[in-house]
Parts: C-alpha cells; structure tokens; sequence
C-alpha cells in the first residue's frame, strides 16, 4: 500500500510531469500521488459529490464509508480523517448546501440596509428554493426516515441547518432592532417562530406528499402571508402607525 493518503485520481496534474517524453508503457500505472496545495477544497468538493450520489441511491441506513470512497475513488482512511463517521459525513453534506445558499443571502452587508420586508422574502425565498430543489428534498426525506433509527443523525442535521439558519436570522433580526425597524423581545425565539412558519408547510408537502410533488407547488402566496403576518406583530411602534396610518 502506498504511503500517501490515497487522493482523487481526477486531481493527477499534468504539469507536475517532467518535461521529457515518456513512453506510456513506462507510466505506472493509477499512480496516485499527493497533490499540490490548493487542491483541497476540490477533493472535499469531489467527495462531497460522491457522498450525495451514495446517500440518495441506497438510503442512509444502507449507505457507508467504504461505498463512498469506492464512488469517490479515494481511501477510506482518506475519509476519516476529515469525518468520524458516515452521520459526520451526511451532516457536511447538508451544511455545505446551507452554507451556500446562506452566503447568497445572509453574509452580505446589502441585507442589514434593506427593508425588513424585502430581507424576509428574499431569505423566505432562498429556505424554499432549497426545500423544492429535487437533491435537497430526497436528502431531506432521507434524514426525514432515519431519524428514530439514527439520533443521533437526527441531531447534526439540527445543528447543520435549522439551527444555522435561525441563529443567522436572529443576528439579522438584531441589527433591525438596533435600527429601530423592528421590535422584538427575544430575537431568537421570533427567528425560530419565523423558520416555523416558513417551512411547516414545506415539511408537511415533503413527507407527505408525492415524490416531486414540491417542484410544482408555488409557495409565493403563503411567503406573502407569512411576511406580512410576522412583520405585523414585529414592527416597531413608528412602522406599525405609519402602516395603519396608510
């Protein structure tokens, strides 16, 4: 066995050869050899990818490490040295898709200056595009299912995503506060109150309703609704008469 961490074969780099012609019956063959910086964020990004391929084709319950580096063409020692175990693994799955979207819409210093009307719909309709999109739906059924089994799964996906999210909204929400566009208790209770409201009805469509049913469905309306029902009752007491006063 090789001593080096066994790394994806795609990030061989043609560069690094030497200049001279080399006869392809000399070249060892599936030689793997340790990348150049920089290339890390590409193989987590590869293994990633496999991941998710091994965890919506054979479920969670199923799914392992060794399938996974098997589809991600690495070691499995490569993969424990980065997770501890494949709930680990399916957790950073999930945040990285979180991170994203989150760095779209909330890691911007434009949404602390926009109305807290305009933030909500946008950050409303990131949560659900995410929701309707076809992976996150099938990853989000999966953790959906395995969560009596696998609490502990059941746990990281909190913290990965509803939690993320809510601490971001909360922050945001204390900005607002400080500006005086919204009044608010306990930012971070409303900021749960608010994911509640969001995505209940997301929930209800995911474990209920029929394979892809989500893609179709228009969840506008109930956004607007939601909005103006929450904003309703956290607006300070200069927006809400001047919201009456209209």
């Amino acid at each position: 066995m090789e001593n080096d961490t066994c790394h994806f074969l795609c990030m061989n780099d043609p560069s690094l050869m030497p200049k001279q012609a080399i006869h392809p019956a000399e070249r060892p063959a599936n030689r793997v050899g340790r990348p150049r910086r920089g290339t890390e964020s590409a193989r987590i990004a590869a293994l990633m990818a496999a991941a998710t391929r091994v965890f919506l084709r054979d479920g969670y319950g199923q799914a392992s490490i060794d399938k996974v580096a098997g589809e991600a063409g690495v070691s499995t020692r490569t993969i424990y040295e980065r997770f501890k175990n494949k709930a680990d693994l399916l957790a950073a799955v999930i945040t990285g898709l979180v991170e994203r979207d989150m760095a779209t819409v909330l890691a911007t210093t434009e949404l602390e200056r926009l109305d807290p009307q305009v933030a909500l719909t946008a950050i409303a309709h990131t949560i659900t595009s995410r929701a309707r999109d076809p992976e996150s739906a099938a990853l989000f059924r999966i953790v959906a299912t395995e969560a009596m089994r696998f609490p502990e799964l059941a746990a990281k996906m909190r913290d990965s995503g509803k939690l993320r999210w809510e601490g971001a909204l909360a922050n945001y929400f204390r900005g607002q506060i400080k500006r005086g566009s919204l009044s608010l208790a306990d930012p971070d209770r409303a900021a749960a109150l608010f994911m509640h409201m969001i995505c209940a009805e997301l929930h209800e469509c995911l474990l209920f309703g029929p394979a892809g049913a989500i893609t179709e469905l228009d969840f506008t309306p109930h956004l607007t609704h939601v909005i103006d029902i929450f904003l309703f009752g956290a607006a300070s007491a200069a927006a809400r008469s001047s919201r009456e006063g209209a």
